[in-house]
């Protein structure tokens, strides 16, 4: 089968796993197309084309700032590759969705789209048409969570949706954490964006109250704000934190190693909630027991395999932090279930797997 995938976050390496393995292990001749560079983490990403798969680099304009971009060739690019599907990994109100769908649909193609939107709103009417045209016009969906998935339907697609994450994780990047739970001094972490919607500073109030905890906080930030949140932790933890900075991909799975719990606080704003938290997953694979705050999809990763909070309440999240260190049983099976859910659910393969089915499915329609 002939797959032509549109993905601007693929000029990453890492990002293109899944694709090698619908190759190599589904036999599927993959295309993908992206823009010569994209900007990830604030940083100038050039395009990765040493895979196996083939690429095409597209002619696009991109806005740096906005995170815009189109292509100049997508028609063009569709007619010379010939593909049975379009996949396009960009969401649904963007130009560049739109202008490969359309173009996949007067070329008689099959066509599926992804998208991680999960709050209600409205667009521009730019951004409004386009959605409108590709939700309704699609021949499949990929949300990469529950209310995505809803809101597609609410919005007017009658196409078939799934429910899958863009990206998985790889099992050999990280550590299997052993032992039991500690009897003292737990390292607490947050691995992420500093931002205030990420509620660090509830996971600091949590702790605060809590002196055989220390915490862990690894990521980068607004300068202003990384500031403030170090001034809280300096006035309310007495000493018992660390700031790691900026982790590299290669260091992470050392760095949830050697916590004992991971915390991912997340509160929900008008524009945002959690459309995943991949950081979970990456916990789950190395055996470190989870847990978060109701916003968004969160509690819907975690599953039965962590403890959810209420979203903003530090003292809510303080108990459930002391129950997980008190209980060793609740520990050690949160940990056990944990790496068996990252591994029925958030791997590369298994996501491959899926999106073979999808993929199936679409030609028998």
């Amino acid at each position: 089968m002939k797959i032509l995938v549109v993905s601007h976050s693929s000029v990453i390496e890492y990002h293109q796993q899944k694709l090698e393995i619908l190759a190599k292990d589904y036999g599927h001749e993959i295309t993908l197309v992206t823009p010569p560079w994209w900007m990830e983490g604030g940083v100038r990403a050039e395009a990765f084309t040493g895979g196996s798969i083939k690429y095409r680099i597209g002619k696009t304009f991109v806005f740096k700032k906005r995170a815009f971009h189109f292509y100049f060739d997508a028609g063009r690019i569709i007619k010379e590759e010939n593909p049975d599907i379009v996949h396009v990994e960009e969401e649904p109100f963007t130009f560049a969705c739109f202008q490969f769908l359309s173009a996949a649909k007067k070329r008689g193609k099959k066509t599926v789209f992804f998208t991680w939107e999960n709050i209600r709103r409205r667009h521009n009417p730019g951004y409004e048409f386009f959605n409108n045209y590709c939700i309704k016009n699609t021949d499949a969906a990929i949300a990469g969570n529950n209310e995505g998935r809803d809101i597609l339907v609410e919005k007017g697609c009658r196409a078939p949706v799934y429910v899958i994450p863009q990206y998985g994780i790889n099992m050999k990047d990280f550590i299997l954490r052993g032992g039991d739970a500690p009897k003292r001094d737990y390292k607490i972490g947050y691995v992420g964006r500093i931002l205030p919607e990420k509620g660090i500073v509830v996971l600091i109030d949590a702790l605060s109250g809590i002196p055989d905890a220390r915490l862990v906080m690894a990521g980068t930030g607004a300068s202003g704000y990384t500031a403030l949140v170090r001034e809280a932790a300096e006035k309310k933890l007495a000493g018992r934190h660390e700031f790691t900075g900026f982790v590299e991909r290669e260091k992470m799975g050392r760095l949830l190693a050697s916590l004992d719990i991971l915390v991912l606080p997340s509160l929900t704003t008008k524009t945002w909630k959690e459309q995943f938290g991949r950081v979970i997953a990456e916990a789950f694979a190395s055996g470190v027991p989870v847990i978060g705050s109701g916003s968004g999809e969160i509690p819907n990763v975690i599953g039965d395999a962590g403890l959810v909070f209420k979203e903003g309440s530090s003292a809510d999240l303080a108990g459930k932090i002391m129950h997980l260190m008190a209980d060793g049983e609740l520990y050690k099976s949160c940990a056990e279930k944990g790496t068996k859910r990252v591994l029925e659910h958030y791997t590369n393969e298994g996501i491959a797997a899926k999106l073979d089915f999808v993929y199936r499915a679409l030609l028998k329609r």
